[in-house]
């Protein structure tokens, strides 16, 4: 039986099913450590960054769809749990951030550490609120969990540190704190919507579909309403994981990080079915061409361009209706096309300079080859991702998780911690370029403390690649993009854990073997060639002169002094 404030908040996250606390200690949550520590049910994991706490419960909870919680002390613990907490966020999952606070009657006084938590999480949180006595502690927590798992966001709780120590509050009767979050609402447009969107579907010729996140436990229908179109199929990264790679309709995925064949089809379509994507870049979507959106956030439809119809529901629900209402065809030819330009592209990807140097696509290709069924791939923003999405082929079985609407560096390996609590029993891997895995290296050494026997590999180019892609875009020379590494193979052993350097092709089958045997983290260093430049699949005259001027910059200009 809880007795103090920290002893109730510790057993109302256990009535909630919550198995991890991620976090840091610090001095205003001294008491909700202790209570951490006099039970056994929720298992406090201590981090080496609060941002890597908070990535950690963000993954968790993008993988499992359920609550995950991170905490952190006042002033810079709660400021450091920002940027995780930004990811889950905008990525739409339920995170609750437990903040610790100065006590209540020195508030506003100027004391050290203090800070405007509210304020700070004023914008990051879909609930954000203090709890200022034992009286309002139920209301407040009970709140915060319904509006993270209701709205799908980040819930933030901020404790005063003498709060914490007051006795408990008396519990609720038994059942009434259960009964606010199991109500599910169906919604379905309009039959009438749905037919005019049909009508549409069958007078188009070359019918695309492009799906995202929100087709998720939908995929039956999403398949079979594309062969009932002779579609192609075209995926966001996000939701690169929810289809097999190989599937017969899938083309790859869109935009920048995409596939050419799929950014292709897109353009020649003459009707887009989007279904569940709030994909945001403009300028990949055709021109003059109808579109029918299927969401189930109405404030997303037709927010990046102008739809014919607009479907609000759930893609499982609407997609059997929209099947009924569309004949199904024979000879597609568009999808054969398609699939042609697919095939084409796939036997041509990842071929190496003739040095033997190590491919990235390769690199990722492999990395697939040598992965079981079940496997977890957490994967960092930067190159990385663009080759993970474009070579790292998925048997419909693996997860695909990365920080995809904040697209933050550092996300991938306190990401994977997160998804191996979750799943212990399942293969992890880390997809990270050098940049982002040094961002949080120290937790490292957090995995090797569990031991949790995560894969991780490093794409060593030494640099910010991506970037280096984004200033060339510009017009302008490389500039402050180089880095100078470490060996991280002597630095996973130093932190306890194992690891192998490859360079070559041939070696990287033994390092993935050796790296699944191992008991502890084991870093692959894959020591990538970096000359190995990605090119976009739709290139617009504007990219081509912007590169042509980076080129004839970069060979004229000085070396800078500002980058020594």
């Amino acid at each position: 039986m809880a007795r103090t404030v920290s002893d109730r908040i510790v057993e109302f996250l256990e009535e909630r099913g919550v198995a991890q606390v991620f976090g840091i200690p610090g001095d205003t949550i001294d008491s909700l450590m202790e209570s951490l520590r006099k039970q056994n049910a929720v298992h406090f994991v201590v981090m080496r960054h609060e941002e890597a706490g908070a990535f950690a419960a963000s993954a968790q909870a993008k993988l499992t769809g359920k609550l995950a919680v991170c905490v952190g002390c006042q002033g810079p613990g709660a400021i450091h749990l920002l940027n995780g907490l930004y990811d889950a966020a905008l990525d739409h999952v339920p995170v609750l951030a437990i903040t610790g606070q100065i006590p209540r009657d020195e508030i506003g006084t100027g004391r050290p550490q203090e800070i405007d938590q509210l304020r700070l999480f004023g914008e990051v949180a879909v609930y954000n609120q203090e709890v200022r006595s034992p009286d309002n502690l139920e209301a407040v927590l009970a709140r915060a969990v319904q509006e993270a798992l209701s709205r799908k966001g980040v819930a933030h709780v901020s404790v005063p540190s003498d709060v914490m120590r007051l006795p408990a509050p008396s519990r609720p009767p038994a059942g009434e704190e259960e009964s606010r979050f199991h109500s599910r609402t169906i919604v379905h447009p309009p039959l009438s919507e749905i037919r005019k969107a049909g009508e549409i579907l069958d007078r188009a010729d070359r019918v695309v579909i492009l799906y995202g996140e929100g087709a998720r436990r939908a995929e039956a229908p999403l398949a079979g309403l594309a062969w009932r179109l002779g579609a192609p199929l075209v995926h966001t990264t996000r939701s690169k994981d929810i289809l097999p790679s190989r599937h017969p309709s899938v083309m790859g995925g869109i935009g920048l990080m995409g596939s050419r064949a799929a950014n292709r089809a897109v353009q020649e379509c003459d009707a887009l079915l989007v279904v569940g994507s709030d994909f945001a870049f403009r300028e990949y979507y055709p021109e003059k061409v109808p579109i029918i959106q299927v969401d189930i956030d109405p404030s997303r439809i037709g927010r990046r361009v102008p739809v014919a119809v607009g479907l609000v529901g759930e893609a499982r629900e609407v997609l059997p209706l929209m099947s009924e209402e569309v004949h199904e065809r024979t000879g597609c030819a568009f999808l054969e096309q398609m699939r042609r330009e697919r095939e084409k592209e796939l036997a041509g990807q990842g071929r190496d300079r003739g040095d033997a140097r190590l491919h990235p696509g390769t690199l990722s290709r492999m990395i697939g080859e040598h992965s079981p069924d079940d496997t977890l791939f957490l994967v960092d923003a930067g190159t990385v991702t663009v080759w993970a999405n474009n070579f790292l082929e998925m048997r419909g079985t693996q997860r695909f998780v990365w920080s995809s609407n904040l697209g933050s560096l550092g996300f991938a390996l306190p990401a994977a911690i997160g998804a191996k609590f979750a799943f212990r029993t399942r293969p992890v891997v880390v997809l990270t370029g050098d940049g982002g895995f040094g961002m949080l290296l120290g937790d490292l050494a957090t995995a090797v403390r569990y031991r949790l026997p995560l894969v991780v590999v490093v794409f060593n180019n030494g640099s910010y690649q991506f970037i280096e892609y984004e200033e060339e875009a510009e017009g302008n020379p490389v500039f402050g993009t180089k880095l100078t590494n470490p060996d991280f193979v002597a630095l996973s052993r130093a932190f306890g854990g194992e690891g192998k350097t490859v360079r070559l092709p041939e070696e990287v089958p033994e390092a993935m073997e050796l790296a699944f045997a191992s008991p502890v983290p084991f870093v692959i260093d894959a020591r990538v060639n970096p000359a190995e430049l990605y090119i976009p699949p739709l290139l617009t005259p504007r990219m081509v002169v912007a590169f042509a001027k980076s080129q004839i910059r970069s060979f004229f200009a000085k070396p800078s002094e500002a980058e020594g």
